[in-house]
């Protein structure tokens, strides 16, 4: 879905608000598949001097496993944007700054398309791990979990695959 910026552009410098809802597909992050609820946007916009003002915030909420106990966990997602779009035959004209043309944002015509920005501010706030609360202890809280935490090597069995190297671990031999 696009934004409707076509009274902005009949009326340059007057700022207008804007709500807008957008749906992003669930994305694959390092394995990791990440849901997402309606992403909302809100604030306003203008044309200055040829140039597109979108000013707002957007929120959502994302869905993923904790990356302790596996659980659901839920993450607000709560960013302030501003960004400036350029009409395409401008981004050729200037040039005059250190700004790579491809990295500049653009907009033609009535419609603009924030799908790609809605994306980006998303993804670019998402935590590392995803923690179903911030005093999760784990897998250990699970019944019949017990994790050693200080194993000893001589405690491997004899038939562990690398059995034969914790002769190298022992500190007594030489080596």
């Amino acid at each position: 879905m696009a934004l409707d910026i076509s009274r902005a552009l009949r009326s340059p410098g007057q700022r207008f608000p804007f709500q807008h809802e957008e749906y992003i597909a669930p994305q694959d992050i390092l394995g990791e598949t990440v849901t997402f609820d309606p992403v909302l946007m809100d604030g306003h916009f203008a044309i200055e001097e040829g140039r597109l003002h979108l000013e707002g915030r957007l929120t959502t909420a994302a869905h993923a496993a904790c990356a302790k106990c596996l659980e659901p966990a839920r993450y607000a997602v709560d960013v302030s944007f501003y960004e400036i779009f350029t009409r395409p035959q401008d981004l050729v004209e200037e040039g005059g700054d250190d700004v790579d043309p491809l990295d500049r944002l653009a907009y033609d015509g009535p419609q603009l398309a924030v799908d790609q920005l809605a994306l980006t501010l998303t993804l670019l706030d998402l935590p590392m791990r995803f923690l179903c609360k911030e005093t999760c202890q784990g897998l250990d809280n699970i019944v019949g979990f017990q994790r050693e935490t200080h194993a000893d090597q001589e405690d491997l069995p004899e038939q562990h695959p690398f059995s034969a190297l914790q002769q190298l671990l022992n500190k007594d031999q030489e080596v």
